[in-house]
C-alpha cells in the first residue's frame, strides 16, 4: 500500500488485498492457492460465506492471521506494519471503531471516589 493509501473498507476486502499481496498480484494465483491451512483461505476470494456470523468470522480470522505473523499477541499490539499490511487495521479482531471506542473508554479519566 502506498503512504496515501487508504484502509481497506471491510475485513474481507483487506484479506483479499492480503492475499494477492501474498500471491505476487495474481488474481488466478488466489483463486488456486492451495493453503487450506491459511486462517484466511476461506476469505481470499473476497466473496462473504453464507453463515450468519460471517463478518464476525472475518474478523476471528484476521486476528488468528496476525498472531501466526506476529508471534504473540504483544508484538500483534506494537506491529509496525501499518503502510506494508492490509490486515493491519483489524489486527485486533474487531473494528477499528469499536477499538478506538474501548481504548477511549479504557484510557478515559475516571471518577474519584472518596471513602
Amino acid at each position: 500500500m502506498s503512504a496515501g493509501a487508504t484502509y481497506p473498507r471491510n475485513p474481507r476486502l483487506a484479506v483479499r488485498r492480503f492475499c494477492l499481496i501474498c500471491q505476487g498480484d495474481a488474481p488466478s494465483a488466489v483463486r488456486a492457492c492451495a493453503d487450506a491451512a491459511c486462517a484466511l483461505w476461506p476469505w481470499r476470494l473476497s466473496e462473504a460465506p453464507k453463515e450468519p456470523e460471517a463478518a464476525r468470522a472475518a474478523l476471528r480470522a484476521v486476528r488468528r492471521q496476525c498472531l501466526a505473523c506476529a508471534g504473540s499477541r504483544a508484538e500483534v499490539r506494537t506491529c509496525a506494519a501499518r503502510e506494508a499490511c492490509p490486515l493491519w487495521h483489524w489486527r485486533f479482531g474487531v473494528r477499528p471503531q469499536t477499538y478506538r471506542a474501548v481504548r477511549r473508554r479504557f484510557f478515559a479519566p475516571k471518577p474519584l471516589r472518596l471513602l
